[in-house]
Parts: structure tokens; C-alpha cells; sequence
């Protein structure tokens, strides 16, 4: 018999044990649902009366389940995550082991919003993951109990899922006013929401590219990402700032000025995060503009250009009306006027 047809083989056998499993709770129904769909079973909860609380469900059936101290492991296919993004219902990934006839299960939304918290995994090229779940977290532990809640929407979870789709609502329609409230909400409504919702920002940002700047949608992302900053400045990390400030070999002007609101409002965090090393391999100007700012934290780079101030071998060489360009660019300006440290332009010659 070939792997291929073996597996399927596994695969229908899990399926099946695992649609009549579900069957055998009082309270829930499983539907079949076609490939084509994404998925491979919808769960419905019937308490007292139908009422749309669905859950969808991709399966993954093995021979035998791996264990390690008290988890089993799960792989995370790319595909899966890809889906649960942008699905309105709570997606789960159920394990099943024909073995033992047990199942466990992750909310995939749920763990996409937590790994969000630091860095979105669907911002890189990596094919799965690999998570280890409590073996006590089974398909039969949790139909009684969370896959209740989570079918329901009850839950921070649910909340800040909701909230984002509403933040993206209302930029994609223009509602300023809307992103702001909905903002501060996020940041409130659960411990990592901030991060994640920061993170699901940054991820527009980066599909608009070079276009996000100057474009109605671009502007109205960007005031989400300060605003997000300026309420809780505390919660970004390193990886967040690398995120938000490189495009590419080079640097974003609007991921700048959101460090800018970093440096300004949370300094005491901002330099604990040792930004200039973390840029100097990078992106050796963003680099020079973190230790300027932690080397003159009170200083107004605008009124006070860093004349004589060496860094990452680079130096600040002022342009002709350097107030005009510094208006027009804001703080950024000095990443356009930085020059090697042993450069010696021409007497003759302006720069600028």
C-alpha cells in the first residue's frame, strides 16, 4: 500500500471516529464538510436550540500520538493558520490518536493571537510550528466545558477578535474617530491584546509597502499604530520595533515616527530594549538615530541637530535650511543627512 493512500486511509478512520465521538455528547452535532472548504468538520451547539454556535474543525489523525511530559505534539500546518485568519467562527485543530481513541484540540485564532505578541508567524516563510498541548486539554474534556465558551463567543478572546475586525472596519471606512476608541479598547481587553493587535496593524502596513505613506488607508493605519503606543508603550518589544521600523534592507519614515512616540512618551522602556545594537546589524541610520535619541533624551532633535555626534560609523552632516526639511520629514530628516564618520565633503559644495 502507498504512504498516500495509507494516510487517507488513517485520515478516514480518524474522521470518523472523532465526527462519532462528538455525536455521543448530548449537546453537540458534527456536520461533514468537503475538502474544497478548508476544512473537515463543522460542530454545532444544540443546548436547548440551535442557535449558530459553530465551531470549524481540521482534523489530523495519527497511529500514535507523541507524548512528553504530560503534552502531546501538535504540527501546525501553515494552511491552517492562513484560514483561521480570516474566519469569522473559531477554527480548532483536533489531534486524533487511533491508538488510544483520544483527541485534543487548539483554537487556532487563540494561538494566532498569542504568538502575534511578539512576532506574526504569517509575516515569515515558515512552512508549521510545533506545539505541545496539556494531554489533559481532550475533544471529551472540552465539549463540556471551553468549546461551550468558545462557540459562544465568551471570552477576552472573542472580544479582541471582534475588536480588530472592527479597527479594520473602521479604517478601511475611514472612521478616525472609531480606530481610536476600538484602539484603547483593545489594549484594555486583555493582557497580550495590545501586542497583538499592534502586530496585526503592522502586518497591513507591510502589505500596503511602499504605497501605505501618503494613501487615505496608510494614514489611518499609521494613527492606530501611535495611538497604540502612545496607550501602551509598555508592552512593545524588541521584535515588534524591528517589525514596525525595517521594510526590506531599508527603514519605514511612519515605523520611525512610531519609535519617535516610543522614545518620547516610555524612554525608561524604549532604552531598555538596547535598540541600538539590535539596529546596528540592521540598519546602521535607524542604529545612529536610537543612541541619539538615548544620549540627548530631553533634547529636541529638531531645534538641536546632533552635530558632532558619532555612531554605528556614521555622523549627521546638516543640509542647507535644515528647520525646512526637518519640518517638512520631522525626526527622520537626520537619516537623510548621515554620512560615513570619516567623510569630508567638499568646501565647496553644499549638501542638502
Amino acid at each position: 500500500m502507498s504512504k498516500r493512500i495509507f494516510a487517507q486511509k488513517i485520515g478516514a478512520q480518524g474522521h470518523k471516529w472523532l465526527s462519532s465521538h462528538i455525536e455521543e455528547h448530548p449537546h453537540w452535532l458534527s456536520r461533514e464538510v468537503g475538502e474544497d472548504y478548508g476544512i473537515d468538520l463543522e460542530l454545532e451547539l444544540d443546548e436547548e436550540d440551535l442557535r449558530g454556535d459553530l465551531l470549524k474543525v481540521q482534523v489530523k489523525t495519527v497511529k500514535k500520538a507523541k507524548t512528553r511530559n504530560g503534552c502531546v505534539k501538535f504540527q501546525i500546518d501553515r494552511k491552517y493558520l492562513q484560514y483561521a485568519s480570516t474566519c469569522r467562527y473559531p477554527v480548532l485543530l483536533i489531534l486524533v490518536c487511533l491508538n488510544t481513541k483520544q483527541a485534543w484540540y487548539i483554537w487556532l485564532q487563540q494561538w494566532l493571537l498569542v504568538q502575534r505578541s511578539q512576532k506574526d508567524p504569517l509575516s515569515t516563510n515558515q512552512k508549521s510550528w510545533t506545539e505541545w498541548v496539556s494531554i489533559n486539554k481532550t475533544v471529551e474534556i472540552g465539549l463540556s466545558s471551553e468549546l461551550k465558551s468558545i462557540a459562544k463567543w465568551e471570552g477576552e478572546v472573542q472580544l479582541v477578535l471582534a475588536l480588530l475586525d472592527t479597527m479594520r472596519c473602521a479604517s478601511a471606512i475611514g472612521k478616525l474617530d472609531v480606530v481610536r476608541a476600538v484602539g484603547e479598547i483593545v489594549n484594555a481587553s486583555a493582557p497580550y491584546a495590545g501586542e497583538a493587535g499592534l502586530n496585526a496593524l503592522i502586518t497591513q502596513a507591510l502589505k500596503l509597502g511602499n504605497r501605505m505613506k501618503g494613501t487615505h488607508e496608510g494614514n489611518m493605519i499609521a494613527q492606530q499604530i501611535y495611538g497604540i503606543i502612545r496607550h501602551a508603550g509598555l508592552i512593545i518589544s524588541k521584535e515588534i520595533v524591528i517589525n514596525l521600523v525595517m521594510r526590506g534592507d531599508s527603514y519605514s519614515r511612519v515605523g520611525l515616527d512610531a519609535l519617535g512616540i516610543l522614545y518620547d512618551e516610555y524612554f525608561n522602556h524604549a532604552r531598555s530594549l538596547q535598540l541600538p545594537t539590535v539596529f546596528k546589524d540592521l540598519e546602521p541610520r535607524v542604529s545612529y538615530y536610537c543612541a541619539l535619541r538615548e544620549a540627548s533624551p530631553k533634547k529636541s532633535l529638531i531645534m538641536q541637530p546632533p552635530e558632532g555626534f558619532r555612531y554605528a560609523g556614521l555622523k549627521y552632516l546638516p543640509p542647507d535650511d535644515p528647520l525646512n526639511k526637518f519640518a517638512n520629514r520631522g525626526p527622520s530628516a537626520i537619516l537623510d543627512y548621515l554620512v560615513p564618520e570619516n567623510y569630508e565633503p567638499n568646501k565647496a559644495n553644499s549638501h542638502g
